[in-house]
């Protein structure tokens, strides 16, 4: 019990530090904080886990690798793959929330983090960019193609099904339908204003201006601008890394490069409050 709310206090303490990290110092975490951070969570598991020792570690692991490919690939920072590592550390199993005390089916507490996070950025994002956007470009045309009214409509067909299946079986169906409406709504200002938001969210910058982990905005680019890149640059992708960096140094075109995010670790933080308060939503909808 009281390894419970040490853990906990541990958690939320260190989940805002990541917040200011990357609110208060350009986004940047630092490599001796990670690391840290990783290190207490492996310890505070070994050490209060008990029986749950070998899951809390197997859950680690298989963070660890999911984490490794999105941060190849250029859809998550590093800071961002050791803060989830060290929150599956700290609370390997979901407890019972502490407002709305249902069974949580022993589901992974990252797993909760993360849906809840996607939720957030969900909701927030697009409405913040598109108007960022916006004010950013003016009376110029976004530099993105318009999305194809089959890629809407489809997108609305998806909602329209979630909906009658939350209908049919769910047992609490106006949470569930308020769910997927503020999934949905958001969803459909991304299709609408894509270039907007996208617009809103880069900053066009000379290759010796990237830092490694910068996350390149490829879609922002024509395809012709990218396959000269990766004819250019082995390697030329989302991610900016530290090799790559050094031979463009001297390239003289700007690049599109995602400067402007919203820090994920804000919605992780709140992810994280909001899963410890009332589990994993999607639960919310079956009990």
């Amino acid at each position: 019990m009281y390894a419970q709310l040490l853990g906990t206090v541990i958690l939320v303490a260190v989940t805002l530090a990541y917040a200011m990290f990357d609110i208060f110092n350009n986004r940047n975490v630092p490599n001796a904080f990670a690391y840290a951070t990783v290190l207490l969570g492996v310890a505070f598991t070994v050490l209060f886990t008990g029986q749950d020792m070998w899951a809390s570690l197997a859950i680690a692991a298989i963070i660890t690798a999911i984490g490794y490919v999105t941060y190849k690939i250029g859809f998550l920072g590093a800071g961002d793959v050791f803060e989830f590592l060290f929150i599956s550390l700290m609370l390997p199993i979901q407890p019972t929330p502490l407002f709305i005390p249902l069974p949580q089916l022993g589901f992974p507490f990252i797993l909760s983090v993360f849906i809840t996070t996607g939720y957030a950025a969900m909701l927030i994002t697009p409405m913040y960019y598109a108007l960022k956007g916006m004010r950013k470009l003016g009376n110029k045309a976004p530099n993105m193609k318009s999305t194809h009214p089959l890629t809407m409509l489809a997108m609305l067909v998806s909602y329209a099904l979630l909906m009658v299946f939350i209908v049919t079986i769910a047992p609490f169906k106006e949470f569930g339908i308020l769910l997927i409406l503020f999934a949905a709504i958001p969803s459909v200002i991304v299709l609408l204003y894509e270039g907007y938001i996208y617009e809103g969210m880069t900053l066009r910058v000379r290759p010796r201006e990237l830092e490694e982990g910068d996350i390149i905005a490829t879609n922002m680019m024509s395809r012709a601008e990218v396959e000269k890149f990766k004819r250019k640059y082995r390697g030329f992708g989302r991610l900016a890394g530290k090799s790559l960096i050094a031979r463009m140094r001297k390239e003289r075109a700007r690049i599109p490069v995602y400067k402007n995010a919203i820090p994920l670790a804000i919605f992780t933080l709140i992810a994280v409050l909001v899963s410890l308060a009332i589990g994993n939503i999607i639960l919310l909808v079956f009990y």
